[in-house]
């Protein structure tokens, strides 16, 4: 692979998100299944003092939602969101939800019938598995839900059978927002989940570690940060570590490597992140050098 990966799980969602109209009812409650385990925290530095605007931001949400009704409005929602009104109105592989359930607090487990077949559309690359098709399903739902969703943590479909089971998560760490290095912490640990997403097949190793991603692919700037800080809130600064990432792969005169970590890291953070949760500005700078790029989530007036 070649290629930067950065749009593929849009271009599947696209995909997996499409829906017909079918009218039948809802179906209810499965067993849970396991949740994944997430990327360790990012080394960060220096903490500023949270200002008065900091202490009036909205906290991540406390988990109280779960249960059978909880896990039927979240399906609601995803459907009312689409446009049907029901499960089997969904194009392959959706409409094989068969049940769903509740059973931690914003956790949702989704079953899946046992016809399930990996890749039927062949959209999916040749090195990705059910595990990365089933996440991607996550990510969809969360996409049309998540925002208005902001107790809910994962998603995972799973097989009746247990053969075949992905989650999707937002990975949070519970940071509280004033605390700069916390929060620091969590979005690149948010960073990491979802290079995980992306790469775990690719690299076949679980990416907990920026080492893992570092020896998969060398030659992306990504796998060369050295810090993560927060000098205010929602902004990011993060530094890279010089390698042979420059004047390589990722690094050229179309697209230097700092606006592709910029561009990439927002993108891939705010996926996992809700509300004001997320990155609103965020600098890359390189080590020693005057190499910097700044990405908004919403560009300031000109």
């Amino acid at each position: 692979m070649r290629s930067r990966l950065l749009f593929t799980i849009a271009a599947v969602s696209l995909v997996l998100a499409g829906c017909s109209s079918q009218p039948d009812a809802i179906v209810s409650a499965s067993e849970p299944n396991d949740k994944e385990t997430h990327a360790p925290v990012a080394s960060t530095s220096t903490s500023v003092s949270a200002t008065s605007s900091v202490e009036a931001a909205a906290v991540s949400p406390t988990l109280k939602a779960s249960g059978q009704d909880w896990a039927d409005s979240k399906i609601q929602a995803w459907l009312d969101n689409s446009g049907i009104k029901s499960v089997k109105g969904f194009y392959p592989p959706n409409n094989l939800m068969i049940s769903w359930s509740g059973s931690e607090p914003g956790h949702l487990e989704i079953v899946l019938d046992n016809s399930y077949r990996f890749n039927q559309d062949g959209v999916l690359q040749s090195y990705e598995r059910p595990t990365d098709e089933l996440r991607i399903m996550g990510l969809v739902m969360f996409e049309s839900i998540g925002e208005q969703s902001p107790e809910l943590e994962s998603v995972t479909f799973a097989t009746e059978n247990g053969k075949y089971s992905g989650t999707y998560s937002r990975a949070r760490t519970g940071a509280d927002p004033n605390d700069r290095d916390a929060w620091a912490e969590e979005k690149y640990v948010q960073w990491l989940d979802s290079m995980n997403d992306t790469y775990e097949s690719f690299c076949g190793a679980t990416i907990k570690k920026l080492a893992t991603y570092r020896s998969c692919i060398p030659t992306d700037p990504h796998a060369y940060i050295d810090s993560v800080e927060s000098p205010d809130f929602g902004e990011l600064v993060v530094t890279l570590a010089p390698g042979n990432w420059q004047d390589n792969t990722y690094d050229t005169k179309s697209l230097p490597g700092v606006n592709f970590v910029s561009g990439n890291m927002m993108l891939k953070i705010n996926s996992k992140a809700h509300g004001n949760e997320q990155v609103e500005k965020l600098t890359v700078i390189v080590e020693g050098s005057d190499e910097t790029s700044t990405e908004f989530k919403n560009h300031p007036p000109e």
